[in-house]
């Protein structure tokens, strides 16, 4: 650089020193500008630099113990990692956010995302319904149930309701088969030692209070692998603000099984006696939460029995990590058709009823296929209609899958 340009620069930097003399930014500008620099760098330079800064306190500082030193740092690092990681402390994280929006998924959600179509050709969910399987403990069948409002015969559809479908695709979930270690770990989560392995079930284990078996899949009806808590002994009775769902909600999360997927609550009591549901849903972009539907397109989930306020059962899905592809989907128009084609012609039925489908929705149905068993879509159509006085209700369920995904 030539002399004459080194003396421009320096009556440049003089004119600008003199210009930043009579003109000052407005009180604690500087403060806020030094704030907004530092909020804008790097979490790893801020935390350098605050590292740093604690180095030369602690030497700057007269006669700092040794000990308090170490103690200080184990501190600053812990801050710092949870920091860097995103997390958080305080607030509210999973679980049972409030009972009428539940938490998020230890499934779905939290599963493992693979790209479209990443499961291929997908069995298809059916309606099944059928009698409880012979695996099912007779000591945990529900206290109560309703009555069928399934019709035995053959029925002639009419659809005047109406559908709207703003997706255009949705995700499937896939779970792996669990093992008897899956299964002797939960038991563990617990607190419950393994007594045995009775057929039809991957363990049974018991505490001071209570028992508990664990099973894998059953194909018919299709119910994922799941597990029945029963008490040995009788518990105390849970002080709960709420009501029974509450109750259910509290007895669950003392013992490490609240829900941490979304659901919606359903109580029905009769007597002292009354059967808490919570309804499993699964989200969908652009749609919203679907609920999970059995063969017999009820929606279920977890289950809580209670004697007042003390819990006399509880069962539901065993907790399994989920995969998750997305799938194209059919349209409203194509679901409808497929209903109307599932019953049979007026000339082969003549004395069938006439039923009108209503109304329709997207859900989900399992269908378990070995080793692998998935969460599919499905749309659900139903319409109520009487017979010889007594009152019926028929569901119609349609693969949502595009039929070029689907292997059946």
């Amino acid at each position: 650089m030539s002399d004459s340009e080194d003396l421009e620069l320096q009556a440049l930097q003089r004119q600008l020193d003199d210009a930043f003399e009579t003109t000052r930014p407005r009180p604690g500008f500087e403060d806020e500008l030094w704030t907004r620099i530092q909020a804008r760098r790097p979490a790893t330079t801020r935390l350098r630099d605050a590292w740093l800064g604690l180095i030369q306190g602690i030497r700057e500082a007269p006669a700092v113990p040794i000990g308090a030193v170490a103690v200080l740092l184990v501190v600053v690092l812990g801050v710092s990692v949870v920091t860097l990681s995103g997390v958080h402390i305080g607030g509210g994280g999973g679980g049972t956010a409030s009972l009428s929006a539940g938490g998020q998924q230890y499934g779905p959600e939290a599963g493992r995302g693979g790209p479209p179509g990443a499961f291929g050709r997908l069995p298809s969910p059916v309606l099944s319904p059928g009698s409880p399987d012979k695996t099912a403990d007779s000591a945990a069948q529900p206290t109560f149930t309703a009555p069928s409002t399934s019709y035995p015969g053959p029925v002639t559809l009419t659809w005047t309701g109406k559908l709207d479908l703003a997706v255009t695709s949705a995700p499937v979930f896939r779970y792996s088969e669990p093992s008897t270690n899956t299964a002797d770990q939960f038991g563990s989560s617990l607190g419950a030692i393994l007594l045995s392995r009775p057929a039809g079930y991957l363990g049974s284990y018991e505490t001071t209070d209570f028992s508990v078996r664990v099973r894998g899949s059953v194909q018919s009806p299709a119910r994922e692998p799941s597990f029945i808590l029963l008490p040995i002994r009788a518990l105390a009775p849970i002080d709960a603000a709420g009501g029974s769902a509450d109750v259910a909600v509290v007895f669950l999360a003392q013992h490490s099984l609240a829900p941490t997927w979304q659901y919606t609550p359903e109580a029905t009591t009769s007597g002292d006696q009354t059967k808490v549901l919570l309804l499993r849903q699964f989200a969908v972009t652009g749609y919203g939460y679907a609920y999970l539907v059995d063969g017999s397109g009820e929606r279920y989930g977890l289950e809580v029995d209670l004697k007042g306020n003390t819990p006399t059962l509880a069962t539901g899905q065993l907790p399994l990590s989920l995969d998750t592809a997305t799938y194209p989907i059919i349209t409203a128009d194509e679901a409808v058709r497929s209903a109307l084609a599932s019953s049979p012609p007026v000339s082969a039925s003549p004395t069938a009823p006439s039923v009108a489908l209503t109304s329709a929705e997207l859900v989900y149905s399992l269908v378990v296929a070995g080793d692998h068993s998935f969460y599919e879509p499905a749309i659900l159509f139903s319409g109520s209609f009487t017979v010889d006085g007594k009152n019926y209700v028929k569901r119609v369920l349609v693969p949502a899958v595009d039929p070029s995904q689907r292997s059946s």
